[in-house]
């Protein structure tokens, strides 16, 4: 692989990891993983767990889950990565200080999704939480490689399972109107 340059939409391997991870928990995980190139899927298990990879790769194993799992298989991949991450090492530590500083009402914790994003994303658009009715997540400046139906599946996922993981709930309604243009998306919190 080449490298990438500082500016190119990346995510840290472990994200990808994890992704593979709970693909491989799938049933059909041979079907999904079929349907993804060797290279990506040998490169993604080779890196090291804080390297960056190509952005395109996120929606590229939520297109190979949809190809054979349709939506409802990208919601479940990507809701259960959030269910696993307080489990995992890495994420411990960070999931003990957004509890400490932002506590556990679920529309409170959501406080640190922008934070988590800088820690897992880099040039994937800014991500902000707008506390008016109902709050918000706005992304903006989604680069082009991720303005696709399975990111916005996968992240409205994230946000439903975050919500459940603080101990509450909600439904969370997609204001997409002028994303693939401007790369800005809304992500509406219903609690």
């Amino acid at each position: 692989m080449r490298p990438l340059l500082d500016s190119e939409p990346a995510f840290k391997a472990n994200v990808l990891k994890m992704m593979l991870e709970h693909v491989d928990e799938l049933p059909e995980a041979d079907a999904v993983r079929g349907r993804l190139g060797p290279q990506v899927q040998r490169e993604i298990a080779e890196a090291s767990r804080t390297q960056w990879l190509p952005g395109a790769w996120g929606p590229a194993i939520y297109e190979a889950v949809a190809a054979i799992l349709g939506e409802a298989g990208v919601y479940e991949v990507a809701a259960e990565m959030v269910t696993a991450a307080p489990a995992m090492p890495m994420f411990q530590p960070l999931l003990r200080g957004v509890i400490h500083i932002f506590g556990r009402e679920p529309v409170e914790l959501l406080r640190a999704y922008p934070h988590a994003q800088k820690f897992i994303a880099r040039n994937c658009g800014t991500c902000e939480v707008l506390f008016a009715g109902p709050t918000t997540v706005r992304f903006r400046r989604v680069p082009e490689p991720l303005r696709r139906r399975v990111w916005q599946v996968g992240q409205l996922a994230v946000i439903e399972a975050m919500l459940t993981l603080a101990g509450g709930g909600g439904k969370v309604e997609l204001e997409a109107s002028t994303f693939a243009a401007t790369g800005t998306i809304d992500f509406l919190v219903h609690t």
